[in-house]
């Protein structure tokens, strides 16, 4: 055979090869082939030469006996199907068409398309450096976002906020109460102040006062005072001398419930903790005084209510200028010193979930814990954990370690506003100078997005989100352009500061000099707040806050009403009240009630027809007050 003719039977093969086969073009044909069919186009003179060359052991036959028009062609499918179980490589390649080139103009075109591939990726390479933002620390932010998926988890989740079967029969303003601040609790409040009121009146020299002010409590007379605190907190923190008077202008349900100076007596004496042990549980606990009357409240509160899917997170200050090792002063805050509070509280409803209390540096013990953000709030959100839902929380908590730590542990998304220190905020978002005012730059991560929004000139609002994954822009902001994830956050991070403002309008608490009872008073507003949520699911009613803790005040005062309204020498304006406070309510007493009729006394001789309006305490006979005996009603009491 000529060496031209074997030259134009190999070129149409080696153009094909080399334009179906990228593998080919960049690294070569396995094993070398390609090479061996242009050295024997060049250089062999022989086809058994040539087969040689490919490592074949096979019969070649003549050209002139191959069926197929273009011979070499035959060959090449003869060298592929035996090399096919040679080599995984080998059958990556696809099947040789009968498609061929036959001009030298279609191989220059074809060198062309591969220069022009070549540039094109390094151009890809170069815009998808652009695509990118990079912090100082090395995190990397996609300028665009990812492709919309089906997320799992809390973006498709919602929840339905409600009371939970323990709390589904409380129908009324008291029972609500009850599920937060139970009778028990209250048992073990009577007993450890039982227990100071025994030794104050051990120091009391007075017969008088030991017997008319330092007597022991009841559970009663200590709902009295909680229910009086409720009511003297809709008058705005009037002074409580001016609420006692007597001249008119004071509050009459005051003066008949108990004595101004009882009810002093019984706030100075008001105890939580056993005195005799307290010293030893100190010694670990900063908390101690009041460790176990805020807890039992903190599980009542996780017990009876399911909050929605929209949480905050957030910290509020007690006002309190006393005494305290663990006092805190938080200039931006209206009472600038106070005790600090941890809640997690449901953004939609205002119920409060969770609390904790900042007790600055605990002793070693079972108590000690870290005071750090991320740890407080991995402690705050234990309740909701793994039940997809989301946590809002402002910059002091946000952390981009601490977000991600929520989802992947908890299963919990979460949305906050970043500090610019952050090493995880490329410079690019933190840049003002020569940028468009409510322009947005967003920076995506598989899970977490960060969106950097030109608020006012010349200041930027950083929030990062674990929920939102696209750049949407909120379509009700009209002009301002916000984007959706911060229209998401403005919604949801006031749920503490409102619970603040409910509390703070009806306000129970007393000016005082111990840190416990700040806690308590503290405890007795966001029951209040509680309760009228669980109230208003149970009968779905509206009822305003106001009017909720007027009945739920003169609820608690009623038993001790009852037992003060048989006494023989409550003044007649107190026994109208009680009796109107008995027709408003709708109830009666087992006892019969003291009419304003005169009776014959029953003592007296029947000539006489004495009349008199007072009856004996005990067998109810009509005495005039020349039979009667006069005693004031704290000698009675411990005369019976």
């Amino acid at each position: 055979m000529r060496f031209g003719e074997i030259r134009a039977t190999t070129a149409p093969c080696w153009q094909y090869l080399a334009y179906r086969k990228p593998e080919v073009r960049h690294r070569g044909c396995p094993r070398g082939l390609p090479e061996a069919l242009l050295a024997f186009a060049l250089r062999v003179e022989d086809l058994p030469a040539l087969c040689a060359c490919v490592r074949l052991s096979i019969e070649v036959a003549p050209f002139g006996t191959m069926s197929h028009k273009n011979p070499l062609l035959q060959l090449w499918g003869e060298v592929e199907s035996e090399s096919s179980g040679d080599s995984a490589t080998d059958d990556e390649l696809d099947h040789v068409s009968l498609r061929s080139f036959d001009s030298e103009t279609e191989q220059e075109m074809t060198d062309r398309e591969v220069e022009d591939e070549d540039l094109g990726s390094e151009e890809e390479d170069n815009s998808s450096v652009n695509d990118y933002l990079t912090s100082r620390n090395g995190t990397k932010w996609s300028c665009i976002p990812e492709p919309p998926l089906v997320r799992a988890s809390s973006e498709n989740v919602r929840f339905l906020p409600g009371v939970k079967p323990i709390g589904q029969n409380a129908n009324t303003v008291i029972e609500c109460w009850k599920l937060f601040v139970t009778d028990d609790m209250l048992q073990d409040v009577v007993k450890y102040t039982n227990n100071e009121i025994q030794l104050k009146r051990s120091t009391c020299t007075n017969s008088s006062t030991q017997m008319c002010i330092y007597h022991d409590t009841s559970l009663s007379e200590l709902k009295a005072f909680i229910g009086l605190l409720y009511i003297a907190g809709l008058y705005n923190h009037e002074n409580l001398k001016d609420l006692w008077r007597s001249d008119g202008c004071g509050v009459k349900i005051f003066r008949t419930t108990m004595t101004l100076q009882r009810f002093g007596f019984l706030r100075n004496c008001l105890r939580f903790d056993d005195r005799e042990t307290r010293q030893a549980r100190k010694i670990s606990d900063n908390l101690a005084a009041i460790r176990s009357f805020f807890e039992t409240f903190v599980s009542n509160c996780q017990a009876v209510y399911k909050p929605s899917e929209c949480m905050t997170v957030d910290e509020q200050l007690v006002s309190f200028r006393g005494r305290c090792s663990f006092r805190q002063y938080m200039p931006n805050k209206p009472s600038k010193y106070g005790i600090k509070m941890y809640a997690l509280v449901d953004a939609k409803t205002f119920y409060t979930l969770n609390l904790e209390i900042y007790p600055g540096t605990q002793p070693p013990g079972i108590y000690s814990c870290s005071n750090k953000p991320c740890d407080v709030v991995n402690r705050l959100i234990a309740p909701i954990s793994k039940s997809n839902r989301n946590v809002t929380f402002d910059s002091w908590f946000t952390s981009y370690s601490l977000m991600l730590h929520l989802l992947k542990e908890h299963q919990l998304t979460s949305t906050g506003t970043v500090h610019k220190n952050q090493a995880e905020i490329p410079e690019k978002m933190l840049q003002v100078h020569n940028r468009e005012l409510y322009s947005t730059i967003f920076g995506f991560q598989k899970d977490i997005t960060l969106a950097s929004y030109m608020a006012k000139k010349n200041k930027v609002v950083l929030i990062l989100s674990t929920l939102h994954h696209d750049d949407k822009i909120d379509s009700e902001s009209s002009t301002r352009m916000k984007p959706e994830i911060v229209t998401f956050y403005n919604k949801t991070k006031r749920g503490v500061d409102i619970v603040d403002k409910l509390c703070s309008e009806y306000d129970v608490s007393r000016n005082t000099k111990r840190w416990p009872m700040v806690v308590f008073y503290s405890i007795l507003n966001m029951s209040g707040i509680n309760s009228i949520i669980v109230y208003k699911e149970n009968n779905n009613r509206k009822i305003s806050q106001r009017d909720f803790l007027r009945e739920l005040g003169l609820e608690l005062i009623k038993d001790q009403l009852e037992q003060r309204k048989n006494s023989m020498y409550l003044p007649k304006e107190c026994k109208r009240i009680l009796e109107q406070t008995s027709e408003q309510t709708g109830e009666t007493s087992g006892e019969p009630h003291q009419t304003a009729r005169l009776a014959r006394c029953q003592v007296c001789p029947t000539k006489k027809d004495r009349k008199t309006k007072h009856k004996c305490c005990l067998c109810k006979r009509y005495l005039c007050m020349e039979h009667a005996v006069r005693m004031c009603e704290d000698c009675l009491r411990c005369h019976h």
